[in-house]
């Protein structure tokens, strides 16, 4: 793989499109390392401080000279915050941007104190994921590697899937396969207190044991503090093995589900999963630029309920995922969410759609790619066949 870093280029039209978006703002100051690393090309500890006219300054607390090689910007130390008003030449009564959904409340409250009362904060991370959600074609040639890697990850569970095996060792297998071709070995979530494996690869009634992540589905995984995921239940004939995974190129995520089995499974599940599928085309055929995230959402439900899985459709009645799809980036949950919020489709955006039949004491059949928003409709990234894979 290439160690890719960011042109000056694409730096700077992201923050453009930041400035473009600060209203009465003075400016931002951004401290979220995957933040940082959107708008400046490095993510070493520091910040950036974009005005709403004028050049962004780039304080780095360390590596500095990593984050010199790194980052097409000028790169300066970053000192006490005590001196922060003056190095950044805050006007008085400064109006300044917080990514007030991530960032901690003590270190809100010590910059408050070093900026002083006459400074004002408002929130700006609602425009950072809406800038963030509409890729550049630097981004979309990342997430295309990445949905390559994601692919020849999945596809090695047909070489290796035995009955009695571990689900654990049968992720091994995907992941090592994955790392090798240039997956980083983490899967950036910006929702607090969620974070995630490479994926989740469970089999049978594991598939479909409900834990804390933001995902219709969880597992039991392998201890209480990380309750999700593959674990040491052993794989059966004739059961659903889910394998969900993340692939991961130079910091940018693709998301796609498979669905393995040892000999046929029981034909309830056969037909939920192919439900799954037709909900899948449903929802795919509306990723067009102008349609809105509540309205496909709707239709999924719909499609849903005509087809006669409304109870299992995002898991069971009580414990529904709440979304059907969502965007993918430098993080996996990013915007648009594909659910009952009003998002705009935008050309450019890349979606994962994830139909999940999830079946308590029985196991999780269904179907998840991801797709990049064409100026005429939707291209599908992910490209294994969609078909359950009888092993």
């Amino acid at each position: 793989m290439d160690y890719v870093l960011h042109p000056r280029s694409e730096i700077d039209a992201r923050i453009k499109r930041l400035q473009d978006r600060m209203g009465e703002l003075d400016g931002a100051i951004l401290f979220e390392s995957t933040d940082l690393g959107y708008f400046s090309g490095t993510a070493q500890d520091g910040l950036i401080y974009i005005p709403r006219d004028g050049l962004p300054t780039l304080m780095i607390k360390k590596n500095l000279e990593r984050a010199r090689q790194e980052s097409p910007l000028p790169v300066q130390p970053q000192k006490s915050l005590k001196s922060l008003k003056t190095d950044l030449d805050l006007p008085a009564g400064a109006r300044i941007g917080l990514e007030t959904d991530v960032l901690p409340y003590n270190n809100y409250a010590r910059l408050a104190k070093a900026l002083g009362e006459d400074v004002h904060f408002s929130d700006i991370s609602e425009n950072i994921k809406h800038i963030r959600s509409v890729k550049s074609d630097f981004e979309i040639r990342l997430i295309r590697e990445a949905a390559r890697i994601l692919d020849a990850g999945i596809a090695t569970v047909a070489d290796h899937l035995k009955e009695g095996m571990r689900e654990i060792d049968l992720a091994v297998e995907v992941e090592s396969t994955m790392r090798l071709l240039g997956h980083q070995g983490k899967v950036a979530f910006r929702r607090f207190n969620q974070n995630l494996p490479m994926g989740h690869l469970m089999a049978g009634a594991g598939a479909a044991i409900p834990s804390s992540v933001s995902s219709p589905t969880g597992g039991k995984g392998m201890s209480l503090f990380f309750a999700q995921g593959p674990g040491f239940a052993r794989i059966r004939r004739n059961e659903p093995v889910l394998v969900d995974y993340a692939g991961c190129y130079n910091g940018y995520i693709a998301d796609e589900t498979r669905i393995f089995s040892l000999g046929k499974l029981p034909a309830k599940l056969e037909e939920a999963h192919q439900a799954a599928l037709r909900i899948e085309e449903v929802i795919a055929s509306e990723l067009s630029p102008g349609k809105k995230s509540r309205d496909i959402w709707s239709l999924s439900l719909a499609e849903g309920l005509k087809l006669g899985y409304q109870d299992f459709l995002g898991g069971p009645p009580g414990g529904k995922a709440g979304f059907v799809g969502h965007g993918v980036g430098l993080q996996i949950d990013e915007y648009p969410v594909i659910g009952p919020v009003d998002h705009e489709i935008v050309e450019n955006m890349t979606i994962a759609v994830e139909p999940k039949m999830i079946y308590p004491g029985e196991g999780v059949v269904g179907i998840e790619d991801t797709f990049l928003v064409g100026p005429n409709g939707p291209e599908r990234l992910t490209l294994l066949p969609r078909e359950i894979w009888r092993v």
